[in-house]
């Protein structure tokens, strides 16, 4: 393929034709760091006085956006310098309203490694009331997350009609199936997550021990097709559990699905249950490194939350990571209330 020296005029069509489906605001920047495309949110928060934004450096538009820890610009000048590697930027701060922020930006490269110019997207995080965050969150999830994957087939059928000869047939159907099982995966995991929140807890008397058994058990052909053994390690003979079946099924389902994706051929996944005085500790070692996917593991915290417990995540550089549930164990009345009728 003959690589050409410079972007051509249509560089920025893979990525302009999702941008405005996003709602955090997001800049396209050219070799130079300067505006090439910038989405509604972009536009909303930074045009003024109708003076365009393409063409304007980005370090001068961005510049009241502070870091928190030192002032400086949470985008210099020389962030965007492309005489050296070009690195993610990362950076967390306020703008002059005091909103708090998160910045992100992403080289980006064409078919021939070159380096064609940046994504960068600013993140509002500015806290807000519980039941407003929840809507912002359930929104921002429906606008992005839920289009990433329509997104990302209409930009390989787009690439593929521009370039046919890099896309082999089987391979195109291939990876359009896969983003589209992704995206499905993703819509039942929020619908599963809104469900969570809201519906009333039916709370029988469970087995932890039982229901992990079972949910392992339910993903052995899964495990088996990535080539991850998932192993049982050490629990008691009974764990009860005053819970939602229904819910904490899924919220268990959620967590191996989670670290099998994760996970590489060969590996090993350790599931455990333990007493510590008044919770129970189930957990699930992964060797997988990096922070883990929060979106996946949304369902889990909220399951978990609603029945007086908490989410651990705790990672290691070199041991992967472990992520617990924690959940409340019942008292002798509570026992003594159920023994004669237990759930399981």
């Amino acid at each position: 393929m003959k690589c050409a020296p410079h972007a051509p005029r249509d560089t920025w069509r893979p990525w302009r034709d999702n941008l405005d489906h996003w709602p955090d605001a997001a800049l396209l920047l050219d070799r130079e760091g300067r505006v090439a495309v910038a989405n509604m949110a972009a536009l909303s928060r930074w045009q003024r006085n109708g003076e365009p934004l393409p063409g304007q450096h980005a370090a001068s538009l961005l510049g009241e956006l502070r870091r928190c820890e030192d002032g400086a610009p949470m985008l210099p000048h020389a962030a965007l310098d492309l005489l050296g590697s070009p690195r993610p930027i990362a950076a967390q701060g306020e703008d002059a309203q005091g909103r708090g922020l998160l910045l992100r930006g992403l080289p980006l490269f064409d078919d021939c490694q070159a380096q064609v110019g940046w994504l960068v997207v600013v993140f509002d995080v500015t806290p807000t009331p519980q039941p407003d965050r929840q809507r912002d969150e359930a929104l921002r999830f429906l606008s992005h997350d839920a289009r990433a994957s329509g997104a990302t087939i209409l930009t390989m059928l787009d690439l593929a009609r521009q370039r046919p000869q890099v896309f082999a047939e089987g391979s195109l159907l291939r990876d359009i199936e896969r983003e589209a099982q992704a995206g499905i995966d993703r819509s039942d995991r929020f619908v599963a997550f809104a469900r969570a929140q809201v519906r009333p807890l039916q709370i029988t008397r469970i087995d932890l021990t039982a229901l992990l058994r079972l949910v392992v058990d339910a993903t052995w052909a899964m495990a088996k097709q990535r080539q991850v053994r998932v192993l049982f390690d050490t629990a008691p003979d009974e764990a009860p559990c005053m819970a939602d079946r229904g819910m904490l099924t899924r919220a268990m389902d959620a967590m191996l699905d989670h670290a099998l994706g994760r996970s590489s051929p060969g590996s090993a996944l350790h599931c455990s249950i333990a007493a510590d005085g008044p919770w129970w500790r189930i957990a699930l070692r992964e060797p997988a490194a990096g922070a883990p996917e929060q979106l996946k593991l949304q369902l889990v915290r909220a399951v978990t939350q609603r029945h007086g417990g908490t989410l651990e995540i705790d990672q290691a550089a070199d041991a992967g990571c472990i992520v617990t549930l924690v959940l409340p164990r019942p008292s002798a009345a509570e026992l003594a209330t159920t023994a004669t009728h237990p759930e399981n």
